[in-house]
């Protein structure tokens, strides 16, 4: 989490904290947990996704990585 960790926590709310965890955790179901660790892309974008107020998706973890990743593809 090396984006975290320039950002600090501190300053950051509990919901973007929690949605940015969320994203990521998406994106390490698809891509593996060191794949998105060595990725400051898809960190970055998961930052940036935090801060909307982008609703997700309801249904299975599927179709929420689906989600994610078809942003992250099309940088929406």
């Amino acid at each position: 989490m090396f984006i975290m960790n320039q950002i600090s926590m501190t300053g950051m709310e509990q919901h973007i904290k929690v949605r940015y965890e969320f994203a990521m955790s998406s994106f390490s179901r698809m891509y593996g947990v060191k794949g998105v660790l060595n990725s400051p892309t898809i960190q970055t974008f998961c930052v940036e996704w935090a801060h909307t107020n982008n609703n997700i998706p309801e249904g299975s973890l599927t179709k929420v990585d689906f989600y994610f990743r078809d942003l992250w593809t099309t940088g929406n």
